[in-house]
């Protein structure tokens, strides 16, 4: 096809060229080996590299980014068949600066089924993460003010049930112990936030110490057997022998895995089946929650671990939650210089990863 324009022909090839160069986005292709075949001018902006130096190179070696050890966007795609949108990342420049981005990739495939290129977008998070850490901080200072008077009123409830201010009937203890349960609902809600916020800000310290991960798994799925026995859900945990020491906040990374099998069994629909697996390679821990529940769309995938966001999952719109839950698994996990993502499909349940450095 040919373009006629004031300044003469342009050619089909012409076209495209023109377009991925003026592209306000970074851009690059590859080829069916993952090697870079084109890289656009957006791309050498935010990377600080040419495009005749990247093209012939694979791009984990150019991008150095951290997902491509246990997570590969453009494998994702050509595996699913559907585009992999809004990806969140960190890359390392030219000059070893490591920069947010915000990726989505596409696999195009030939009518021989036969993989034709893949090609991935971005654009450097830097200004939305800082001023998401703004906002942070400005709702973290206010519910930070919240937590003191519900946890007084709480400590006052509490006395009021032991019998420090008189005998109580059935009924005004019946009611305290609502107001109780709800004071320490928003209670976890509160601290929740406040450890999330903490970690991505920088602001808290993991104390790392030598963990049996084995023994830790095994007291966290112990503690779920009684709740997920009320919906007839068994919980399945595969884990090799001689699971090797590593160090991490005990604390912290056990909300994790507790957040993860939480969901699993709130989501998962009675008589079905929660499976907790861990594996270990040369250097990292993977650890993987997965369930068979109604799953979670490729559209809400994208913000799964956004503040505030609660996927609806068909039968289980009514659970409860902050939507602050995974935001602070992504924190907590992050802080440990490890990486969680996510594999569902509608209808298929879902699985969540987790990746540790030894």
């Amino acid at each position: 096809m040919i373009y006629k324009e004031e300044a003469g022909i342009m050619s089909q090839d012409q076209l495209n060229s023109l377009i991925i160069a003026e592209l306000p986005v970074a851009l690059f292709v590859v080829d069916g080996d993952y090697k870079i075949i084109e890289f656009n001018p957006a791309a050498e902006k935010i990377t600080g590299m040419k495009r005749q130096e990247v093209l012939g190179c694979s791009c984990s070696e150019v991008l150095s980014s951290n997902l491509c050890e246990h997570y590969c966007p453009l494998r994702e795609s050509l595996a699913t068949g559907e585009p992999c949108l809004g990806k969140e990342a960190i890359i390392q420049t030219r000059n070893g600066k490591k920069i947010p981005i915000i990726l989505s990739s596409r696999s195009i495939i030939e009518d021989s089924g036969e993989l034709f290129c893949c090609i991935e977008i971005f654009r450097d998070a830097t200004d939305t993460k800082e001023l998401a850490a703004h906002k942070r901080n400005v709702l973290s200072l206010f519910t930070h003010d919240l937590k003191a008077p519900v946890m007084i009123t709480g400590g006052f409830v509490n006395r009021l049930l032991k019998g420090k201010a008189g005998p109580l009937n059935e009924k005004q203890t019946s009611y305290l112990q609502i107001i109780q349960k709800e004071l320490k609902r928003q209670e976890e809600y509160i601290q929740s936030f406040l450890d999330s916020s903490r970690i991505e800000s920088g602001r808290i310290e993991l104390e790392l110490q030598p963990c049996e991960l084995g023994s830790l798994l095994k007291d966290i799925v112990t503690g779920f057997k009684v709740q997920a026995a009320l919906k007839r859900i068994d919980i399945e945990l595969d884990m090799p022998q001689g699971l090797a020491q590593t160090l991490l906040d005990k604390l912290h990374f056990g909300r994790v895995i507790s957040n993860l099998l939480d969901n699993a069994i709130k989501y998962s629909q009675s008589d079905t089946l929660v499976q907790v697996r861990v594996c270990q390679t040369e250097k990292q821990f993977i650890f993987e929650v997965r369930d068979q529940g109604p799953g979670i769309s490729l559209q809400n995938q994208i913000h799964i671990f956004e503040h505030y966001f609660r996927p609806a999952r068909h039968c289980c719109e009514q659970a409860k939650g902050s939507g602050l839950g995974l935001a602070a698994v992504k924190a907590i996990v992050e802080a440990h210089s490890g990486s969680v993502w996510l594999r569902s499909l509608p209808g298929e349940g879902c699985a969540f990863f987790v990746s540790l450095p030894k």
